[in-house]
Formats: structure tokens, sequence, C-alpha cells
């Protein structure tokens, strides 16, 4: 696992394993109900299911090229994840690509996902899967988040998300990647 350099902090990132998988597509769940209730179709998030999220994690701890990274308190719960893996879409020039990156509306605004986020992004470069992209819709107000962490906007496009037609942007990261914290 990468280790970087990071401030003093009760947090820590490390590879999810099989055990982990539950609590994580829980993350997930919360997370989604908290950015996207009045934006996502509320049958679509009322359909979330995390037995079919963890089995599609499970699927991809098993493949070469994916990675499931998560960030975990001082006392190892869970507090979010980054799956990460080979860019899917060839926009760009770029390479890897963050998949997912999620955190329990509890643990936002602590330090957790920037931590998550430079693990991933260096995780990919320490790949040779660089620059790395990142898509993420327009109306969540995780934008700010990619932004203030050096994501420079590379493209937009729709996506379908329960039915209704919404915008994701893409940030990249290609000359500048973020600094591990110091």
């Amino acid at each position: 696992m990468l280790s970087l350099p990071v401030a003093e902090s009760s947090t820590r990132v490390r590879v999810a394993r099989l055990g982990d998988l539950r609590a994580l597509a829980e993350i997930r769940r919360l997370s989604w109900w908290d950015a996207y209730r009045g934006l996502v179709p509320e049958a679509a998030l009322r359909r979330m299911d995390d037995a079919r999220m963890v089995r599609r994690m499970a699927h991809a701890l098993a493949q070469r090229w994916h990675v499931i990274l998560m960030v975990e308190d001082e006392h190892e719960r869970p507090l979010g994840y980054a799956w990460i893996g080979p860019h899917r879409e060839r926009v760009g020039d770029h390479r890897g690509e963050v998949f997912e990156l999620y955190l329990h509306p509890r643990a936002q605004g602590r330090g957790a996902g920037k931590q998550l986020l430079v693990t991933a992004i260096w995780s990919l470069v320490e790949q040779g899967l660089h620059p790395v992209i990142v898509w993420v819709l327009a109306a969540n107000p995780a934008c700010r988040f990619y932004e203030a962490c050096g994501g420079v906007r590379v493209a937009e496009g729709p996506v379908d998300v329960g039915g209704r037609v919404l915008t994701r942007v893409a940030y990249g990261w290609s000359d500048a990647f973020p600094l591990p914290l110091s």
C-alpha cells in the first residue's frame, strides 16, 4: 500500500478487504441520500441495494487493476472509500480514474476526504495510471471539493440517473497533483 506522509490525524487510508464491504456499501447509500435527495429521483434512491453493491465491490477486489481504498477512524471504523482503476471513457489522455469517492455524511468536512483523494490519486500515479480523472454530478456540492484539491474541469456531458438526465462534469489532474497533507 502507498504510504504518504500525512498530517497527524486520527484517520488512516488502507486497502479495503471483503469484511469492510457491507459498511462501505452503507456509506455509499447514505452519501447518495445526503447529496442527491431532490436531484436524483427518490425511487432510484430507494432502490439502492447494499447487498448488490457488496457483490460489485467484491468482484472489483478480485480484479487486478481495481482497488478500493478506505479511510477509517482511530477505532478502525470505516468513514468512506475511493474505488480506483484505469480510466474507462478515454477523455483526453487520462489513464487513471477515481470511479467513486464517498464519505459518510457525518465524516465530511474534517479532512478525511482529502486524505482519501490524495492517496487515491497518488496510488494511480504509482501504477502509471496518470493523468487522473473523476466524474461528478454538476449539481453536487462536491464539485467545490475537487476544485479545492486542484482538479481542473476537463469535460462534461449528460448521464441518466434513475431515469432523469443530469449533467456530470469531469475533473482532471494532469500536471499538478494534490500534495500529501502536511
